[in-house]
């Protein structure tokens, strides 16, 4: 292949990067930078079959001896021209139907060299093959403010240029737990399932319950504090279990994660309906907060991050997270309260819980198959749009209340 075709086919890797780095989907290789504050990750994604092309006496099956001999191809340079240590922390073969092979690389500078300055070299394949390019990508820097973003294309690699010099800048820790802060609130939005849960257990809370029923309006001081003990005892749950995962790798698989998490808005659905648990709402909010908390932790413990940044960005997350909660509250307490105690309640909650429990039906069932079910899709769109029914919910609360205090006002002509 040309020198010039091989900047053509480097080019329109570039432009599909966005989708490149998410799904291995070209025959390139790809390395994805996470900058700490003491070495830098380097993930890395070789095709086998173009490694199968340029080293054909390689046991291409062999994860350890192909990670072995990546480690010979990769390395980094201080300005000066000091070298990094460099040392091999996994190596798999991924990536089916198409086979990868995907090696985790530590680069660590020399005493008092930057650590955010260097010149990256790679030349795994490249040197066999002309016509073989990588793409180097920013996964994350915390002190940069980049944590969850998509990953930033920062050069692209091929025979005879296979170095770049790479500058951060000045790293700032406030930026990372501003952005660990965006993460959390970001993350906590769009999670409809947790959400959905806080609100299953909200939707009875101005509520008392008599002989297995919800009976009537219990107050707007009883509402207030089983509002508050509901999201502090959720809050404390999902606190404990989001620090163990993230700092002592506390974990379970995703999967009965998920269905622990639909599960669990089930069951607040139900209760919504009929008490399953009245009184010992707390109880329940900091238990089924315990599995919320496994998935939150998944977030924060995905980045490569030093102990004290680590411990940065759990708090800047969990201060997002509970942002984001008190607003829920926020807007939501007013039109609950209002309509309890309106007395025109009963449909607003069985109606409400219905719904919660579909869409619990729905998660439940596609996480149980690992299959996307277009209805579970439906929901997570129509409960994206959502926020456009608080205005008239609260207008509606508002009518009622007027109207209850009204007739209560009325004298009686008989």
């Amino acid at each position: 292949m040309s020198r010039a075709a091989g900047w053509l086919l480097l080019a329109i890797a570039a432009l599909l990067s966005p989708v490149a780095a998410h799904a291995h989907l070209t025959p390139n290789s790809e390395i994805g930078l996470s900058i700490g504050r003491r070495a830098i990750q380097a993930d890395i994604v070789v095709p086998i079959g173009e490694l199968r092309y340029a080293e054909p006496r390689l046991d291409a099956g062999s994860a350890p001896l192909l990670g072995r001999w990546l480690l010979g191809h990769v390395g980094a340079r201080t300005p000066d021209g000091r070298r990094w240590s460099a040392r091999l922390a996994t190596a798999r073969i991924g990536g089916a139907p198409v086979p990868d092979l995907e090696a985790r690389i530590v680069l660590t500078p020399p005493p008092g060299a930057p650590v955010r300055h260097f010149q990256l070299r790679y030349d795994a394949v490249l040197d066999r093959l002309p016509s073989h390019f990588a793409l180097v990508y920013l996964k994350d820097d915390y002190d940069a403010g980049r944590l969850g973003h998509r990953p930033e294309l920062l050069a692209g690699l091929r025979q005879g240029s296979g170095a770049v010099m790479i500058d951060r800048g000045d790293r700032s820790g406030w930026r990372g737990f501003r952005a660990a802060i965006g993460l959390g609130m970001r993350h906590i939005a769009e999670g409809h399932d947790h959400l959905l849960f806080l609100l299953g257990l909200l939707l009875p809370a101005p509520l008392f319950a008599a002989s297995g029923r919800w009976r009537g309006y219990a107050g707007a001081r009883h509402a207030m504090r089983s509002l508050a003990v509901i999201v502090t005892a959720f809050t404390m749950g999902h606190s404990l279990t989001l620090i163990g995962g993230a700092l002592f790798d506390w974990q379970l698989p995703a999967q009965p994660v998920e269905i622990g998490i639909a599960l669990s808005i089930l069951i607040t659905a139900i209760h919504g309906w009929r008490p399953l648990f009245a009184g010992r709402e707390a109880l329940v909010a900091a238990g089924f907060g315990l599995v919320h908390g496994l998935a939150f932790a998944t977030i924060i413990g995905h980045f490569s991050l030093d102990p004290w940044p680590k411990a940065q960005a759990i708090l800047g997350f969990n201060l997002g997270i509970e942002l984001v909660q008190l607003l829920v509250v926020a807007l939501l307490a007013p039109p609950l309260v209002l309509l309890a105690r309106a007395g025109r309640y009963d449909a607003v909650r069985v109606g409400g819980a219905l719904a919660i429990g579909i869409a619990a039906l729905l998660w439940l069932a596609e996480r149980l198959s690992g299959e996307t079910l277009a209805p579970a899709r439906l929901v997570d769109e129509a409960l994206g749009h959502a926020l456009w029914l608080l205005p008239p919910a609260l207008a509606i609360s508002l009518f009622c209340a007027w109207r209850t205090s009204g007739s209560r006002r009325r004298p009686d002509r008989r």
